[in-house]
């Protein structure tokens, strides 16, 4: 019996592992060959070995899960402060003409030092279906031939109302409301910006769906579209009469991804008060990534005017277009491209994250319908653009960034017979900028 007894106390401090346990059960079953215990001891001690190993088994998993509760990190409620996200865009630029007056082909070269822009911008997330954000700005500060001063404008201040899965959303501000996307992968912007760019107060109603589907429709007051190609520098031209003093101007607007981040084409029509008649145009364009080169884009973006006013001392109406397209590489680039349109404060802060070293070259043509030739004036016809930007510093993580960029860009100009002798028909133009963002 003492024997016995020395077998059970031993067969118990064995460690309850199933290895161990394995080791336990054989040693058992050759005690009950040798005789030194029957089988009622052998079934006996198997019992006790199982309920140790049971109770250790328990009190290992309530060991573990009282460390994980302990170590879990405290769940902070969150603050107002973690729905706001401020970004920020400040840019320098340098810039060289081979004429200082486009109008007279014997001026000299000039060159000018400024910053471009200055843009400090606030989103907030009021709640999971309603954000708000604003965007500060001044532009072409030191800029004699832009007339840029220090005066710093509300560039862009918006409520949009959204909600998560949900396809329905209103955006009520001043915006680049949905006419044009004006991808940008240059210093300099695209002619179609130049001509196009609708920043006004409005409000939109749209709906989005599968395969990126966003359908809207935006309702504005004023003749923004029309004062700003007037005032673009692509063509000679005034206004007469005096503008509408009602809310209606619109614009209907589509776009689809059938490809995610690798196809996307966009539709849009605009329609305006005029002077006498209605000004309205169309805007078509797509967004694509080349099959097999990852870090290769094409942007390409056509405006035409569908019907115009007849502008001060002219018999007859010019319907306009203008083309842009833009093939760009990103180098070392391994992700898709996120967004696209270059109008915005936050979707440019976020193409400078996104996109690493680039190269691009821009080909537009702004087509007068024959306006210079009719009306003894001038007009631009084509413009060649090529650029790189290198993105000097970035931290991800605190969401900085610092780049330079350089463009040089070629314009010639159509020109009426009799001021061949008078006006220069090109110009060339050299670009640098140092910008940082965050």
């Amino acid at each position: 019996m003492r024997k016995v007894f020395i077998v059970f106390v031993f067969a118990l401090m064995l460690p309850v592992s199933a290895a161990h346990a394995g080791e336990g059960d054989a040693i058992l079953t050759i005690l009950l060959k040798k005789g030194i215990i029957n089988e009622q001891e052998y079934r006996a001690i198997k019992e006790e070995l199982k309920a140790g190993e049971e109770e250790k088994k328990v009190q290992l998993n309530t060991e573990i899960a009282e460390a994980i509760e302990y170590n879990k990190p405290e769940e902070k409620e969150e603050g107002w402060t973690d729905r706001i996200n401020l970004s920020g865009l400040l840019e320098g630029e340098y810039r060289w003409r081979k004429r200082s007056d486009i109008s007279n082909r014997n001026s000299g070269s000039a060159s000018d030092l400024y910053l471009r822009r200055f843009e400090l911008g606030l989103e907030a997330q009021l709640t999971d279906w309603m954000k708000a954000g604003a965007v500060l700005n001044s532009e072409w500060i030191g800029d004699e031939v832009n007339s840029g001063d220090e005066k710093i404008t509300v560039d862009e201040a918006t409520i949009t109302l959204q909600k998560e899965d949900f396809p329905l959303y209103l955006v009520l501000g001043k915006r680049t409301q949905p006419f044009g996307v004006f991808e940008n992968h240059l210093v300099t912007d695209p002619m179609t910006q130049d001509a196009y760019e609708t920043k006004r107060v409005g409000v939109s109603l749209g709906v989005t769906g599968p395969l990126g589907l966003d359908v809207s429709a935006t309702l504005y007051k004023g003749e923004e579209q029309m004062d700003h190609l007037v005032d673009s520098g692509l063509l000679e031209v005034a206004r007469t009469g005096a503008p509408m003093d009602d809310v209606t101007s619109y614009i209907l607007s589509a776009s689809v991804s059938p490809l995610e981040d690798h196809l996307m084409f966009f539709l849009s029509y605009l329609s305006e008060p005029g002077r006498g008649k209605r000004n309205s145009t169309v805007n078509v364009g797509l967004s694509a990534a080349v099959p097999g080169l990852e870090g290769l884009r094409l942007e390409g973006e056509y405006m035409k005017a569908l019907e115009r006013e007849t502008f001060e001392g002219l018999g007859e109406t010019f319907k306009e277009g203008v083309f842009s397209v833009t093939a760009a590489y990103l180098f070392n680039h391994s992700e898709g491209h996120e967004d696209i349109g270059g109008a915005t404060l936050f979707e440019r802060v976020t193409h400078l994250f996104e996109e690493p070293m680039e190269l691009a070259f821009r080909y537009e043509r702004f087509d007068d319908d024959d306006l210079a030739e009719k009306t003894a004036s001038w007009s631009a016809r084509n413009r060649y653009s090529l650029g790189v930007r290198y993105p000097i510093y970035k931290d991800e993580e605190r969401g900085l960034t610092a780049f330079i960029a350089t463009e040089y860009r070629y314009t010639d100009y159509r020109l009426h017979s009799s001021l061949t002798d008078m006006r220069a028909d090109d110009n060339k133009e050299l670009y640098l900028k140092l910008g940082v963002g965050f």
